[in-house]
């Protein structure tokens, strides 16, 4: 009699485990779709974020550029300057022969480096340009 009791507690108990089963395994793919998904905005967000500070290091050398023109308009000599701010960094080196200056400038901002080189002449024509 003890052991018909045992065999109707085991057969009524299985419906429930394997209920329990199937819900773990449902929700384990759940968890993992979502941590996928989640993965996946990540990177697109870090993405967008290094395309964010490349417009800003190649806004930087541009500025950085366009200054140094500004000053060979003033005096066409060559010269070698810096300049940084809170977005980063500019480092421009002007070299001037003869009646045309060659212009070589790198903007960083984080890790992102942009990369000019000009040639002008004295009417601060713009001969070459190149962006990198």
């Amino acid at each position: 009699m003890v052991e018909d009791k045992y065999k109707n507690f085991e057969k009524n108990q299985r419906p429930g485990f394997i209920a329990l089963i199937a819900l773990l395994i449902v929700a384990s793919a759940a968890l993992s779709l979502g941590i996928a998904a989640n993965l996946s905005g990540f990177d697109e967000l870090k993405a967008a974020l290094a395309g964010s500070r490349v417009v800003q290091a190649r806004a930087l050398v541009q500025s950085c550029v366009e200054d140094n023109l500004e000053g060979l308009r003033n005096n066409f000599i060559s010269k070698s300057s810096s300049l940084s701010n809170s977005d980063g960094s500019c480092i421009i080196n002007v070299a001037v022969d003869g009646s045309y200056a060659y212009i070589n400038a790198t903007g960083t901002v984080d890790i992102y480096n942009q990369k000019i080189q000009a040639t002008v002449d004295n009417q601060l024509n713009v001969i070459n340009w190149q962006e990198d």
